[in-house]
């Protein structure tokens, strides 16, 4: 998944690198749409760059909630299985 963002996110780099006039060139009307348009695209460019890192945020902590019940549940289970061991001991008929 984060291979994935990043593929994009490079991809939209290029594309806007791309779509920037040179410098120096005078400022028409539409030079100065098209310049607005470019900084909306980077402002947007920069929050799915920052909403990636986001995620991955995210999905880095559910990694670790995830080890933390994993490891939860064994000792859950290791208790069960001693108190199982437990109670048939405690049944078995003494020799």
């Amino acid at each position: 998944m984060r291979l994935v963002l990043l593929t994009c996110l490079l991809a939209l780099s290029s594309w806007l690198s791309a779509q920037q006039p040179a410098a120096g060139e005078p400022q028409s009307d539409q030079a100065l749409v098209d310049a607005e348009q470019r900084d909306a695209r980077l402002r947007e460019q920069q929050e799915l760059k920052d909403r990636a890192e986001d995620l991955q945020q995210q999905v880095k902590t559910s990694q670790q909630l995830l080890k933390q019940q994993d490891a939860y549940l064994k000792a859950l289970e290791q208790q069960l299985q001693a108190l199982k061991a437990q109670q048939r001991d405690n049944n078995s008929p003494a020799q």
